[in-house]
């Protein structure tokens, strides 16, 4: 049986997104060697849980920014499709912050997944939203779109030394 995902479970679902990622860059950070990447694990981390309190006040005020109608049409089918993706996700992140990679340019990779499926999340969740408190999830769209291109600019980096 197929789960639809009203805005309340996204944000739910993205305040654990968050979490997860935080203790998925934390654990990178400790077990890596390259101090300029031990770096860009620390800032992620430091990142995550920014997010995390950020989608934690939109789901303590959650009409205050979700709106009040949700549509189970079309739309809503994509939403629940992406959501479902993302548990799936979750279950990844955790299974790998119990494993360790086996190079930095396979963590890399596995972060600039994990960014994508955030942009790609946060994206489908913005339509749900008040237009006047669209802006608020655009800054955490943005920075994951950062966190992106930071990381692919590091997996190009570690493609070279090799």
């Amino acid at each position: 049986m197929t789960n639809i995902f009203n805005p309340q479970e996204i944000l739910r679902i993205a305040t654990k997104v968050e979490e997860n990622g935080k203790m998925l860059y934390q654990n990178l950070e400790k077990k890596t060697k390259d101090k300029a990447l031990q770096q860009t694990w620390k800032y992620l981390k430091e990142q995550e849980e920014i997010h995390r309190q950020i989608f934690q006040k939109m789901l303590d005020k959650a009409g205050d920014y979700i709106v009040d109608e949700f549509n189970p049409g079309e739309y809503g089918a994509y939403v629940t499709a992406i959501a479902s993706e993302y548990i799936f996700t979750q279950e990844l992140i955790a299974k790998k912050i119990n494993e360790s990679f086996a190079s930095d340019l396979e963590a890399v990779e596995f972060g600039i997944y994990i960014e994508k499926e955030s942009i790609l999340t946060y994206s489908a969740l913005r339509e749900y939203m008040l237009t006047e408190k669209q802006a608020v999830l655009d800054n955490v769209i943005e920075e994951e779109r950062r966190h992106l291109v930071k990381l692919t600019s590091i997996r190009q980096a570690l493609k070279e030394k090799r």
